[in-house]
């Protein structure tokens, strides 16, 4: 756990740096839609020049080669290197998933990235999650607000623009829209959601003590869902063959369950298919939502630099 020491090292040393990236994209990202590779080049090499350094003194403090204190101060930095590295690792393939996907720029990829590595893993120990994805939490500071403000406005706009017949009757047509929806198709995303959430949940039951920490949580399923909503319902609509077999196999996996009294496991499993209708009712509702209020603005497009600096301050100060 962090201590008001390491606490104090991790704003010197880190904090500047931060600070300096991050007004420093958010300016550039917001006056000219661009964050330049050379900001997120210094953002990365610091850490690692840093970690560096700080394994030299460490390892020349053992050998009484420099005083115990310089190597006390290493060890604080290289706090659980070996999971910020893992950490670094996960949150490159997710920045790299969440730009193939079109759902950010590259620029705001590399950024993210770039925080991850900025941010050390003493930062998370207060609300720190058992798995080696900590910049989850990164993720969820970052989007979670930016979702919210895009609906306030969104919603804002709309009371703004229409009187409230014409609000009745674009809600109305809004929901007809998505009620106009071909059942079997909205079946085969339904039960893919399910198999998608309930073998995850059997990963996660069967094998805890082997790789307990590596597999996803209920949180970062549920994100993911999400985020990548449309590639997932286009795979189970193309494949529903396997989802289908791949729902028995679950459904006799659960049999076996029954049988062995295992009934909170059972029951758990509405709180799965709920999830799963939510997903898939909700989402698109307010992916409608927004892109009419896109469509209807002149900036189509938010300096994502900005949520992405906020959500770093808020894991380092909330």
């Amino acid at each position: 756990m962090p201590t008001i020491s390491n606490t104090l090292l991790f704003n010197l040393i880190f904090l500047p740096i931060i600070f300096f990236i991050g007004f420093t994209t958010s300016y550039e990202d917001f006056k000219f839609s661009k964050i330049k590779n050379k900001w997120i080049l210094i953002g990365l090499l610091y850490p690692f020049l840093i970690y560096l350094f700080s394994w030299i003194l460490y390892m020349l403090a053992i050998k009484k080669i420099i005083p115990p204190y310089l190597g006390w101060i290493a060890s604080y930095l290289i706090w659980n290197f070996d999971k910020w590295c893992i950490n670094l690792v996960i949150s490159s393939l997710v920045a790299y998933l969440l730009w193939h996907f079109k759902l950010w720029a590259a620029g705001d990829a590399k950024l993210f990235i770039c925080y991850s590595s900025l941010i050390p893993m003493g930062k998370y120990s207060r609300v720190y999650f058992n798995y080696y994805f900590a910049s989850f939490l990164l993720l969820l500071a970052i989007f979670i607000p930016a979702t919210i403000y895009l609906l306030f406005r969104s919603i804002f706009y709309f009371l703004k623009r229409f009187k409230l017949m014409e609000i009745r009757e674009k809600l109305s047509k809004l929901i007809k829209e998505k009620l106009r929806f071909n059942k079997i198709e909205m079946g085969k995303v339904i039960l893919g959601f399910v198999v998608f959430f309930l073998f995850f949940k059997i990963l996660r039951k069967e094998f805890q003590n082997l790789i307990f920490k590596i597999l996803p949580s209920k949180n970062i399923l549920i994100l993911a869902s999400l985020l990548f909503f449309n590639p997932l319902s286009k795979f189970f609509k193309k494949n529903a063959k396997f989802i289908v077999i791949a729902f028995v196999v679950l459904i006799i996996y659960f049999g076996f369950k029954m049988v062995y009294s295992d009934k909170q496991f059972i029951l758990e499993t509405g709180d799965i298919f709920g999830r799963s209708i939510s997903i898939m009712v909700l989402f698109p509702i307010f992916k409608k939502l927004i892109d009419l209020y896109e469509e209807r603005t002149l900036q189509k497009t938010t300096p994502f630099a900005i949520w992405m600096f906020l959500g770093v301050l808020i894991i380092w100060f909330f």
